[in-house]
C-alpha cells in the first residue's frame, strides 16, 4: 500500500529515499513502497498513478542518481550559499519597454493565454486582477479589437474579443508560439484552422529564456513572495527569503520551467488539482530577475517584480543581516502594490 502526502516536490541532487523511513524535503514526507525499486540516472522521470479516487504525479529531473529502496535510510545533502558569492544583476533596472514588435507582443500573449485565457467559439476570454486593468486595455489597443468588462464580486476583469478580424490578428500574434496542448486542442475542437483558413501549428513542447513566453505566463499567475522569517543563527533574529511560484492545472508548462532552469521544485495538490512550480533558491531569483530585466512584466506585476530585484540587490550586498536592511526590507514590501506578498513568521 502506498501513503503518501498531497504535495509531491522535485529534489535536484543525489539522494536515498527509504522504508519504513521516509524521504523529507522543506517539512514535507514521503512513504516508500516496500519491495520496489526505482533508479533514474540523469534523465527525468515522470510517474503517474491512480490511487482510490486521488491522482499522485511524482515527478524528478536529478543532476545526479536517484534511489528508492528499502533500507531504513534517508540521506539528503543541501548545499547553501553565502549571499557573497551570489549572481549580481545590473544595479540599474532597465528601460521598460511597452511598444513590443509583433514577434514579442505574440509570444507575450501566448503565454498569457496559456496562462490565464480560454478560446471558445470564435472568441478569446482573458482574466486580469484588477492591478493589471492596465494590462487590459493594452492588450486591447494592441489588437485593436476586443471589450474589456468587470467580473462581478471579483477584483478582475475579463478581455473578450469576438470579432472575426481581432481573433485572425490574434492567431496570426501567437500561431506557432504556443507550449503546450490545452489552448492548442481548444482552437481544434472549435475549427479554427477551417472557419479562419489558418493553418493551426502544434505547441512547441519547448521553454527557453529567450523570448516573452514566461513573460506574459508569469503575468497570468505568476507570484514573487518576500518572506521574513524568525531565525535562532542570524544576527538580526530574522531571515529573508525570496519566493518566485506558479500554479497551473496544465503541469506541462512547469515542467518545462523546471528543466530550463534546473532549480526550485514542483508540486503537485490532489484536492485542487493543481501543479505549482515553486523556488526560493537566491541563485533562481538571480536567473529569473536577469529574464524579466530584458523581457519585462506590466502593470501591477511589474512593481511586484521591481521590489523583488530591490530586495535581491540588497541581499548580495548583505544588508538582509543588518537590522537597518530589515527595516528597510519591510518597508518596501509593505508600501504601494499588494501584488508583492510578504510574510513575517
Amino acid at each position: 500500500r502506498f501513503v503518501f502526502t498531497e504535495k509531491i516536490l522535485l529534489y535536484a541532487g543525489k539522494s536515498s529515499i527509504s522504508s519504513p523511513l521516509v524521504f523529507i524535503t522543506l517539512g514535507k514526507i514521503y512513504y516508500s513502497i516496500p519491495k520496489k525499486q526505482i533508479h533514474t540516472k540523469n534523465k527525468f522521470l515522470f510517474e503517474k498513478r491512480i490511487i482510490g479516487e486521488k491522482q499522485l504525479i511524482l515527478s524528478r529531473q536529478s543532476a545526479g542518481n536517484f534511489s528508492f529502496s528499502t533500507k531504513a535510510t534517508a540521506v539528503i545533502k543541501n548545499n547553501y550559499t553565502n549571499y557573497f558569492n551570489l549572481p549580481l544583476i545590473s544595479e540599474h533596472v532597465p528601460i521598460h519597454k511597452t511598444n513590443l514588435n509583433d514577434n514579442d507582443f505574440g509570444y507575450f500573449l501566448a503565454g498569457l493565454i496559456e496562462g490565464d485565457g480560454w478560446f471558445g467559439t470564435k472568441e478569446l476570454h482573458i482574466i486580469f486582477s484588477e492591478n493589471d486593468i492596465s494590462l487590459a486595455y493594452y492588450i486591447k489597443k494592441k489588437i485593436g479589437y476586443g471589450h474589456i468588462y468587470k467580473i462581478k464580486n471579483k477584483k478582475a476583469v475579463r478581455y473578450i474579443c469576438k470579432n472575426k478580424k481581432g481573433m485572425s490578428i490574434i492567431l496570426s500574434l501567437i500561431n506557432g508560439k504556443l507550449v503546450s496542448t490545452p489552448k492548442y486542442n481548444q482552437l481544434i475542437k472549435h475549427n479554427y484552422n477551417i472557419n479562419f483558413n489558418y493553418e493551426i501549428l502544434p505547441p512547441s513542447n519547448t521553454l527557453t529564456l529567450d523570448n516573452y513566453w514566461l513573460a506574459g505566463f508569469t503575468q497570468a499567475d505568476g507570484c514573487f513572495h518576500i518572506s521574513i522569517i524568525k531565525s535562532k543563527t542570524h544576527k538580526t533574529g530574522v531571515s529573508v527569503r525570496l519566493e518566485f511560484s506558479i500554479k497551473q492545472k496544465d503541469v506541462i508548462p512547469l515542467n518545462l520551467l523546471y528543466n530550463s532552469i534546473k532549480m526550485g521544485n514542483l508540486s503537485y495538490y490532489t484536492k485542487s488539482d493543481i501543479s505549482c512550480y515553486k523556488s526560493t533558491g537566491f541563485k533562481t531569483a538571480a536567473i529569473l530577475l536577469n529574464y524579466f530585466d530584458k523581457f519585462n512584466l506590466f502593470a501591477g506585476k511589474y512593481v511586484s517584480y521591481l521590489k523583488f530585484r530591490k530586495v535581491y540587490l540588497m541581499i548580495t550586498k548583505g544588508k538582509h543581516l543588518e537590522d537597518k536592511g530589515i527595516i528597510k526590507i519591510k518597508s518596501i514590501t509593505t508600501k504601494g502594490s499588494s501584488e508583492t506578498s510578504t510574510q513575517e513568521i
